[in-house]
């Protein structure tokens, strides 16, 4: 593969407002102080990677308003620990058991995460104490079955980061569908939904969760993400990190300028997709799923801001507004990439397109 330097991002098509919650900053602060508390702070690494990742700002982006201040604020130290989870298990260098070893952790992690009354010992990590907290401190503040499907969102994105290490390490090229479905689940798209969802003041039904057209928007909003991250965060990224632009060049052959092209176009079809999903299912939409999609479609611009300014991505400063002005000149494109509206030819994400023009499959199956 060549240089992964050796491209131009192209800009981003985003026709959608942004905005960031105003709780942000000391929700951040708040969170710094708690992990602190922990004892998770103590290594300089760790805290200049937490700094770098500004979690506190992207969940202001995802949910710019917040109907529920003390769930945000509980859901910003939640955030801090996946991005934790994500650098000590899956990030680093491989633990002493192997995948093995990973997977034992990832299992530990989310029996504590189901359990409401873990019980905590003197030999447990401070990693364990702070998820036992914040998992109590969500009990306390939202509904069972919005906190059951954190969970079960933790475990899928566990299990998705499971099959990405797995396929990278196999002997057989990754496919462009399975890279999709691998993707889907491991970049965490499903689990921002639900953070959104439970920042609402009144939850989904699970009829709505569940209908097709309602999945389809949902999915296509997390596959825009996964993709947004591939090409943000390309640059940073190894030639072997599981990354469509890597795919790319190895099914098709393309230059690296080209799957980085090809990638942009891919994206906006899902993009394209999603805008005309959430149009149609915005229609009679009852408040608290209006709520998600709104929140969803500024996320979706969000996520490309910090993504473009977060040193995490940039490895420099994105200090002051006017950074980050600057960084943002010139990303977003007015028009998608192309205009090919027809369905993408992979089996696992192509029956989203089946679901346009679908009203009576929409949110409205819940009650008003």
């Amino acid at each position: 593969m060549q240089n992964s330097r050796e491209f131009t991002l192209p800009p981003f098509y985003c026709p959608l407002p942004s905005a960031c919650s105003p709780l942000a900053e000391a929700a951040g602060d708040d969170a710094l102080e708690w992990l602190t508390s922990h004892g998770l702070c103590g290594d300089p690494t760790v805290l200049a990677r937490i700094r770098e990742a500004e979690v506190h700002r992207l969940m202001g982006l995802m949910i710019p308003q917040p109907e529920n201040e003390d769930v945000f604020r509980t859901l910003t130290r939640f955030a801090h620990l996946v991005l934790l989870a994500e650098d000590l298990l899956f990030d680093g260098s491989p633990s002493a058991g192997g995948l093995g070893g990973i997977i034992e952790q990832a299992g530990k992690v989310m029996r504590v995460m189901e359990s409401p009354g873990y019980r905590t010992t003197a030999a447990d990590d401070p990693y364990t104490l702070a998820l036992v907290d914040v998992m109590n401190r969500l009990r306390r503040q939202s509904a069972p079955g919005r906190v059951g499907r954190l969970t079960h969102e933790m475990r899928r994105c566990f299990a998705g980061a499971v099959r990405g290490i797995n396929a990278m390490h196999s002997p057989v090229p990754l496919t462009e569908d399975r890279y999709m479905s691998i993707r889907l689940d491991d970049v965490a798209g499903h689990l921002v939904i639900v953070l959104i969802e439970m920042c609402g003041s009144d939850p989904l039904t699970d009829d709505a969760w569940q209908s097709p057209a309602v999945l389809a928007c949902l999915e296509s909003a997390g596959m825009v993400g996964a993709l947004d991250n591939d090409l943000f965060s390309y640059r940073k990224e190894s030639v072997h990190d599981l990354n469509l632009i890597n795919v790319l060049q190895t099914t098709r052959g393309l230059s690296v300028q080209d799957a980085v092209d090809e990638t942009m176009k891919v994206r906006d079809r899902v993009m394209r997709l999603f805008l005309r999903l959430r149009e149609e299912l915005l229609v009679g939409a009852p408040v608290p799923q209006r709520y998600v999609l709104e929140q969803l479609g500024q996320a979706m611009r969000g996520h490309v801001e910090w993504g473009l300014t977060a040193p995490r991505h940039t490895a420099g400063s994105s200090n002051g507004a006017a950074a980050r002005g600057a960084s943002l000149s010139g990303c977003w494109a007015d028009s998608p990439s192309t205009a090919d509206t027809d369905p993408l030819p992979y089996p696992s994400i192509s029956w989203w397109w089946d679901q346009t023009d679908q009203p009576s499959r929409g949110l409205r199956t819940e009650q008003q």
